[in-house]
């Protein structure tokens, strides 16, 4: 029995007349049996590559790979650059990489000393190999380290993020596999269309700098760390960018990290640039003189605060820790790419098709804005969301939340839009501006006393009553409740309507008045329910978008829904004037945006209206102004509608200080003039006497 095993396992094929006896592993035999397993392997990886091309999309989106990589360039309405917009996540592109602003730059715009380490440190054989290092390749798929090749990283990190193991959150040596045989079959591909040259400019500035702010490309990279321009990178610089490539998240740092993590962590980031500086060197790509100087450099990121000790090649890190002075604000594209892509979608336009687009934006208020807001530097769950628009059509000229960076580029997290919150007290100018089309003029009284909604006592925000009869004005101006319910109760079902109309919504779990700012709203819809009162009863749709062009220049038609009549003109005004005596008045809640003595002397005394407002639980404080030309509202408050806002920011009305930047923007409209049917009784518009202006239907309301 054991010798018939045994005489199995030495000719293990059946008896047949073609096998007599095993044959003997000669030299030939061996080669030729690794051949044959060569191609094999071959063979099934390139059939696997295949099958992930086309069960991806690969192919077609590598045939149009610059195009799909050429951002959207982006405008304000001066024509000022505002950044460009990327195409990580439009239409049937499933890449899962987050959205990311970035610029595009030539070779020529990129150092020299940043390629030569770029090229030497992750593809030396670049120039001459098809796009794939045969010699790498065992190694990249073993361990499942970098991209192999520049062309196969380009491919990694654009058309295949998000289908395998990169950017999925899933591991494992089979995906690895797949996407290591994809990037086999589409490198070639890639290289010969393109060309080495195309495909290096292309990869320098794709490459995922996620560490930085979810920032991408050699521009980006430059300017976050090290504050220049990629043309002015020396040596030491490059080498260090270079160095974080394996691991960019390393590089930040919060101000709470213990030192001594920090340090290590900057260590790490020395060692690695050492070692790019070592391995030019070694290649005889450096001088031993540009070496030394590299090295001796004692390099100082924007993020980082470093202590070296010792000079040349005996620099080394002390100590480092984040750098208590650093701040990045945003490109303002950034926070709002995702609200373009959004409206672009609306109109009807495939942003892919999208070259430049100019929007509604002013770059000076944008950037004015978002100082404001950063300058605060909300803590403690408070955010805030501010919108500034144009009466004249609704262009938003500046939108900026508090969080900035990444944050903001969620449309989660861009407050002014997304922030639908109690509008408190901003809503009594809508009530009086709809029972101005059923009667009541700023002039009509209603005594401020004791009064009742659905059973519950009203309190004023003073907690006391003045005991007496005062007009509209005065009340709206003192920010009287009572008032507010006395007006609002009997046209309630109208006020609903109006408030659905402009977008702001019912909140079910509130059983006040809808005359105390129940309904919600982000402060976008409230800048533009504001605007109605300057454009002459006009709601005018907030866009972004002024101008679209396609990659060739051409103009693309834009379909917005454009304005609707809100107001009756004379009721538009009469609202008008009674905001502007909320600030004027002596009565007034909001003293301090009376235009200062060098406002006055300036001609920027601009007729400023206003109107605050904060909830009962004080988890929102808002404001919300109009001027001739512009509207803003601003909201401070918890998103999650939990902590109280600060009793600081609402005691010193931080929200309506805010809107002292309406008198700062450049005006072409310095004063609005009255309609026709508009007189003055005791320094209030007021409809002529026997005319009853009705307004029309709400648009857009059930």
């Amino acid at each position: 029995m054991t010798g018939t095993l045994w005489r199995r396992w030495r000719n293990p094929w059946p008896r047949t007349p073609f096998v007599r006896r095993p044959e003997p592993w000669t030299l030939a035999r061996a080669a030729r049996a690794g051949l044959a397993g060569v191609g094999v392997l071959t063979l099934g990886t390139l059939a696997l590559g295949v099958a992930g091309a086309v069960g991806t999309g690969a192919l077609a989106r590598v045939w149009n790979l610059r195009a799909e990589l050429q951002p959207i360039e982006v405008q304000d309405r001066r024509g000022a650059p505002l950044g460009v917009i990327d195409h990580c996540q439009e239409g049937n592109l499933t890449n899962a990489v987050p959205c990311r602003e970035s610029l595009s730059v030539p070779l020529s715009g990129v150092s020299p000393a940043f390629l030569l380490a770029y090229v030497a440190k992750e593809d030396v054989r670049f120039f001459s190999h098809a796009g794939v290092d045969l010699g790498r390749l065992p190694r990249a798929v073993l361990t499942g380290a970098g991209g192999s090749t520049i062309p196969m990283q380009l491919l990694k990190n654009s058309v295949l993020a998000g289908h395998f193991d990169y950017d999925t959150g899933r591991r494992g040596p089979w995906l690895t596999l797949r996407r290591k045989a994809t990037e086999f079959v589409l490198a070639p591909l890639v290289t010969w269309r393109y060309g080495r040259r195309e495909v290096l400019a292309m990869s320098v500035n794709s490459l995922p700098w996620i560490g930085i702010g979810q920032r991408k490309g050699i521009y980006d990279a430059a300017q976050a760390v090290f504050g220049v321009d990629p043309a002015d990178l020396t040596l030491a610089q490059s080498a260090f960018l270079v160095g974080l490539l394996p691991a960019p998240g390393r590089y930040l740092v919060a101000g709470d990290t213990p030192p001594e993590t920090a340090t290590a962590r900057f260590r790490w980031m020395r060692r690695q640039q050492l070692l790019t500086l070592n391995l030019l060197r070694a290649r005889g790509l450096i001088g031993e003189d540009a070496h030394r100087a590299a090295v001796g450099t004692p390099l100082a990121p924007r993020l980082w605060q470093v202590v070296y000790a010792g000079s040349g090649p005996d620099l080394r890190v002390v100590s480092a820790r984040r750098n208590p002075g650093y701040d990045q604000t945003p490109e303002p594209v950034w926070a709002l790419q995702e609200l373009v892509r959004r409206e672009l979608r609306a109109g009807g336009l495939d942003p892919r098709r999208v070259g430049r687009v100019v929007l509604t934006l002013d770059a000076r208020a944008q950037a004015a804005l978002v100082s404001r807001l950063t300058a605060e530097g909300r803590q403690g769950g408070v955010a805030e969301g501010a919108a500034v628009v144009d009466v004249r059509g609704g262009g938003i000229v500046a939108l900026a939340s508090s969080t900035g960076g990444l944050q903001s580029s969620d449309p989660g997290r861009q407050w002014a839009v997304s922030a639908r919150r109690p509008v408190a007290s901003t809503v009594k100018p809508l009530l009086y501006a709809h029972a101005f089309g059923d009667g009541l003029t700023q002039l009509s009284t209603f005594p401020d006393a004791p009064t009742r909604y659905a059973g519950q006592a009203v309190r004023n925000s003073s907690g006391a009553f003045l005991g007496r009869a005062v007009t509209v004005r005065e009340a709206n101006a003192r920010s009287l409740n009572t008032v507010a319910v006395q007006v609002g109760t009997p046209r309630e079902e109208g006020l609903r309507r109006v408030l659905l109309g402009l977008d702001y919504r019912p909140d079910p779990e509130n059983r006040s008045s809808p005359a105390l700012g129940t309904f919600r709203a982000a402060p976008l819809a409230v800048a533009a329910a504001y605007a109605s009162f300057a454009g002459g009863g006009q709601r005018c749709a907030p866009h972004l978008l002024a101008e679209v062009y396609d990659r060739a220049g051409r103009p693309l038609p834009l379909p917005r829904a454009g304005c609707a009549p809100l107001w009756d003109e004379v009721v538009a005004y009469q609202t008008f004037d009674l905001l502007t005596g909320a600030v004027n008045d002596r009565a007034s809640h909001v003293p301090f945006l009376r235009p200062t003595l060098a406002q006055r002397l300036s001609g920027r005394a601009i007729p400023l209206g206003a109107k605050s407002g904060t909830t009962d639980d004080v988890n929102d404080t808002w404001c919300a102004a109009v001027t001739p030309q512009y509207a803003m509202a601003v909201w401070i408050g918890d998103p999650a509608g939990v902590r109280s806002v600060p009793v600081t920011l609402y005691r010193e009305q931080t929200a309506c200080r805010e809107v002292a930047l309406l008198r700062e923007l450049p005006h072409d409209r310095l004063s609005l003039s009255p309609p026709p049917g508009i007189t003055r009784v005791g320094g209030a518009a007021v409809p002529l006497s026997g005319l009853r202006p009705r307004n029309p239907a709400p648009p857009g309301a059930p």
